[in-house]
């Protein structure tokens, strides 16, 4: 049986391992798959990588030895 807790945005019981830890409204919150896809606009995913940044690291970059 799964642990259910409630979306931060609509209430809905949710299996725990089913919600997403976003920023919803400049708060972090934690969304049901519903809301994750109806409510894009409002959610700003945490720690995503950013579009300006490689997987390459400065320090073993060969351009800077």
């Amino acid at each position: 049986m799964a642990v259910l807790d409630p979306c931060d945005n609509c209430g809905r019981p949710t299996p725990i391992y089913r919600l997403a830890a976003v920023i919803l409204d400049g708060r972090m919150a934690r969304v049901c798959p519903l809301c994750a896809s109806t409510e894009k606009e409002r959610i700003e995913v945490p720690y995503a990588p950013r579009a300006d940044q490689g997987a390459i690291q400065p320090s073993t970059a060969r351009d800077v030895w």
